[in-house]
């Protein structure tokens, strides 16, 4: 592979495939044309959409909702219903009681009808004069309202329907939920027809601009209709004439404005709302002086190997090892094949290279061109590094065509040329100590937040994979083997409430495969633990979010949820049949080939108990309230199966080092947003964003810090909260260390007196030895200064003795040779961590290189553990056992094993 200018790649990675350059093609099959011999005073095709039925419209064309739309009958056909397109803004019912909203009760009536949805071409940002035409039908205009809908409902009103042309898009994701600047050349199903102004969605007629013409109802069935648009350059303004013509009817209106660049120029595209059924067949344009761009994509959206779902097993002849990778296309396949070899470049080229592994690709309510594929390695993963290519259909898909040779974005001043750094394959690290992992989150990117040089008029989208150019320039030089994404991993509502599993797809589709990420992904190992952004609604969690799954009253759509949950179980562990119901689970481990080091996965949100309070206020107690607080002791975190399964994993692995991850906030040391009028403390039981934190079921914190610090080398790890930081509890000497955000900012408030040593909301003794905050660099709270702080977690994870764990905040622009961020880097040994031990078996000798298990009298687990190659416990120290007990000592090795009982010794 050749050198990646990782600069300039970056640089084009955030232009999120807005790459223009002269020569092109037509991508939807309209004809190849030459840009530099387009006649340019006669219309041209730009599609005429007589492609095989898909969900997939064409490679020209680009929208942030393209569930509104299909290829149906060789025609662009409106796609009136689809799984989960009954969303609301929200639907977690302590959004209202926290915040006041409503009278803290939750409305369950709303009304769910769709705002316009624009469907715009990728390759043309026009300006001077112009015209844009498109043909289509009217198919069926009957609005019906089901059992159930309300007839009020704007859906079920005649003056809601529209079709149109949109122009001056300043981004191809405005429309629904999303800049909502462009102008709508639009036909209402009331029969007003012209200019309307698409801000805020309520499409207001722009002036006089707007007459009346043939209403949009059932004497229409099957009547083939022309809308255009004229622009003609008048000074700095210009003259827009729009035509309908129906029926063997013609109606014109006339816009004069002053300002064409913000009324006329920009992107143009297929404006729809409503429920009436009608088609496109064929858009023209008759470009003038503007001219086509090159706007290339990539057909391999994104690809990840889950590292956690990597296990060995046996066929008979020997050892295998599998991994399932997770992949997405652009457009439609059939079969998707993995090829993986140890050379990065095989001498007889990457066909030659064995099959893998293979899948088809599929498409249903929950998943959108994707292919869930069981890769069998044809090395163990510790002894060497591999790398691997993706096949759809017979045709190697790898490579990033956003990136490829060519000069790409010229006269941006921000983008140039990439040489070679599309054609990278990916890459498996090999799995030795030490392991370094990288942690990661709040990954939600879009233009409010992005801090990068603003591009010219056109060469915007609005949603970029990485919030700055240089974003993870360095990342080669950490050496890092697995990218852990946790909590808020692609913020699935943040733009918009995804109203199809289309939709759902693209938000995921921008985060994950914009060309960076794709990169970092296919370039590791990957562990994905998504959070409540990730399921669609901001704090799901709890029995709440059961309830929301099981009934269809609770003033959400349950069908959006249920497909949600489906999509996140999907994509983070490549189950192709998860349950929409059923209560998922979803902790997992996953152990080194050398079982040496395990990275464990838990969920803290959807097993907990409900952050509810006021349990006996309607009957019982009514005039005590509040007497279920978030101390009460039978309040849970993880769940029983959960914190049982916990504790068998912390009592019986035997590596050096154990990460946890995905508890958000044991120790209470972030603040929510109410004030308790008291104490001043903000940190009051009925604020969701304090119950948000893991640390407001104070009773199930208490018991998993005890867990976790019956042993030594465990450390707990999270995404969330919008800051890095690495925090040490003096008592029970666990580390605890949170990460992020890689594109969001609005880090959580440390709490009253947070300082290098204070105490937690309940009283536990804490040491803050990093934070680095939208707002501070330091324990001390020093003011930050420099870059924005999106940052990721740099861990390094070395077994055996000493045992050394290196933590590091680091802004994601930095190269591992500068200074940390957030005060200092921290070293720790594994003697240091958990409780102090109160016996030891430093004197035991077992059966050489072996994983040992440490169990009681009674057979109870006390802890896991290695022995080295003269049979040597590597962690001896035994925590709440007495000097004297008798201790069952079970090593195996293979097929091997060796038991004995040995008498524990003072420290």
């Amino acid at each position: 592979m050749g050198n990646i200018d990782r600069r300039r790649f970056m640089q084009v990675s955030l232009q999120g495939g807005a790459l223009l350059a002269s020569g092109a093609h037509w991508p939807d099959g309209a004809g190849s044309v030459d840009a530099g011999r387009v006649p340019l005073a006669e219309p041209v095709t730009i599609d005429e959409f007589a492609r095989p039925d898909s969900d997939a419209v064409g490679d020209g064309w680009e929208s942030l909702n393209p569930g509104y739309w299909w290829l149906r009958d060789g025609a662009l056909r409106r796609r009136l219903r689809n799984v989960g397109d009954r969303a609301r803004s929200t639907g977690f019912p302590y959004h209202y009681e926290t915040h006041g909203q409503a009278g803290g009760s939750m409305p369950i009536e709303y009304d769910p009808s769709l705002p316009t949805g624009i469907l715009w071409r990728r390759d043309w940002f026009l300006s001077d004069g112009y015209r844009v035409a498109i043909e289509g039908r009217v198919l069926d205009a009957t609005l019906t309202v089901p059992d159930g809908d309300d007839a009020s409902w704007l859906m079920y009103q005649r003056e809601h329907t529209l079709i149109g042309v949109a122009l001056a898009g300043r981004s191809q994701f405005e429309g629904y939920g999303r800049g909502n600047r462009a102008v709508i050349v639009g036909w209402r199903g009331d029969g007003t027809f012209g200019f309307f102004d698409n801000r805020r969605h309520r499409n207001r007629p722009l002036s006089t601009s707007v007459i009346e013409t043939v209403a949009i109802d059932d004497a229409l069935r099957d009547k083939a209709f022309e809308i255009t648009v004229d622009v003609a350059p008048v000074d700095s303004g210009a003259r827009m004439t729009a035509t309908l013509q129906v029926d063997g009817k013609r109606f014109e209106v006339v816009l004069d404005t002053p300002d064409a660049a913000r009324f006329a120029h920009g992107f143009f595209g297929i404006a729809a709302r409503g429920l009436t059924d009608w088609s496109v067949t064929r858009v023209r344009l008759t470009p003038e002086h503007n001219r086509l761009r090159t706007v290339p994509t990539a057909d391999l959206q994104f690809c990840y190997a889950l590292g956690d779902t990597l296990e060995r097993s046996s066929d008979g002849r020997g050892d295998a090892w599998t991994v399932r990778f997770m992949t997405k296309f652009r457009s439609d396949g059939e079969r998707v094949e993995i090829r993986v070899s140890d050379e990065e470049a095989p001498a007889k080229g990457w066909a030659t290279v064995p099959v893998a592994g293979a899948a088809p690709i599929v498409s249903n309510d929950y998943r959108c061109r994707t292919a869930a594929v069981t890769v069998q390695l044809p090395f163990d993963p510790s002894t060497c590094t591999l790398y691997y290519t993706v096949w759809k259909d017979g045709r190697d898909v790898t490579a990033d065509p956003r990136l490829g040779t060519d000069s790409v974005g010229a006269g941006t001043g921000w983008v140039g040329e990439v040489p070679n750094s599309g054609r990278y394959v990916g890459r498996l690290p090999k799995l030795v100590a030490p392991y370094k992992v990288c942690g990661l989150s709040c990954h939600a990117i879009h233009g409010r937040e992005a801090a990068l040089p603003k591009p010219r008029l056109g060469e915007a989208f609005g949603v970029r994979d990485q919030p700055t150019v240089d974003a993870f320039r360095h990342l080669d030089a950490y050496d890092f083997q697995v990218m852990l994404w946790e909590d808020d991993v692609w913020y699935l509502e943040l733009l918009i409430y995804p109203p199809s599993p289309e939709d759902a797809y693209k938000i995921i589709e921008l985060t994950l495969g914009g060309p960076t990420t794709r990169w970092q992904m296919m370039r590791h190992w990957n562990v994905i633990n998504p959070g409540d952004h990730d399921h669609g609604m901001d704090d799901v969690k709890g029995p709440e979010q059961l309830a929301l799954r099981r009934h269809d009253d609770l003033g959400q759509d349950r069908d959006y949820m249920r497909r949600n949950f489906q999509i996140v179980s999907h994509l983070m562990s490549g189950d192709e049949s998860p349950d929409p119901v059923a209560n998922p689970r979803r902790w997992r481990r996953w152990q080194m080939p050398n079982r040496d080091f395990s990275l464990v996965v838990v969920d803290s949100r959807l097993w907990r108990s409900s952050q509810d309070t006021r349990i006996w206020d309607d009957e019982g107690w009514g005039d005590r309230p509040g007497l279920y607080g978030r101390d009460d002791p039978t309040r849970s975190l993880l769940g029983e199966e959960q914190f049982a399964w916990l504790s068998n994993i912390i009592h019986t692995d035997p590596a050096d080092w154990i990460c946890v991850s995905g508890i958000n906030g044991l120790h209470t040391i972030w603040a929510g947003v109410k004030k308790d009028p008291v104490s001043g403390n903000r940190f009051v039981e009925r604020d969701r964003v304090a119950a948000d934190y893991a640390g407001w079921v104070k009773a199930g914190c208490d018991r998993v810090i005890e867990l976790l610090a019956s042993r030594s080398g465990v450390i707990s790890v999270y995404g969330d909260v919008h800051l890095g930081s690495v925090a040490r509890n003096r008592d029970h000497r666990l580390y605890e260390c949170s990460f992020g955000p890689i594109g969001r900012t609005g880090g959580r408030r440390p709490k009253k007196n947070f300082g290098p040593v204070m105490e937690d909301y309940d009283g536990r003794p804490v040491d803050i030895l990093a934070l680095y905050h939208q707002s501070y660099d330091s324990p001390s709270l020093r003011k930050r200064t420099g870059p924005q702080y999106w940052n990721f977690l740099e861990m390094s994870f070395a077994p055996g003795r000493p045992g050394d764990l290196r933590l590091a905040v680091r802004n994601i622009i930095d190269a591992p040779d500068v200074e940390v961020r957030g005060g200092a880097e921290v070293r720790v040994r594994v003697s240091d961590t958990g409780r102090k031990p109160t016996a030891s078996l430093a004197h035991v000798v077992t059966l050489p290189n072996a994983a040992v298990v440490l169990r009681g009298a009674d057979g109870r687990a006390i802890r896991g553990g290695r022995s080295d190659g003269t049979g040597k416990l590597h962690a001896d120290g035994l925590v709440d056992v007495a000097p004297g007990t008798a201790i069952v000592v079970v090593a195996t090795r293979g097929e091997e094993a060796h038991a004995q009982v040995a008498r524990a010794a003072p420290v």
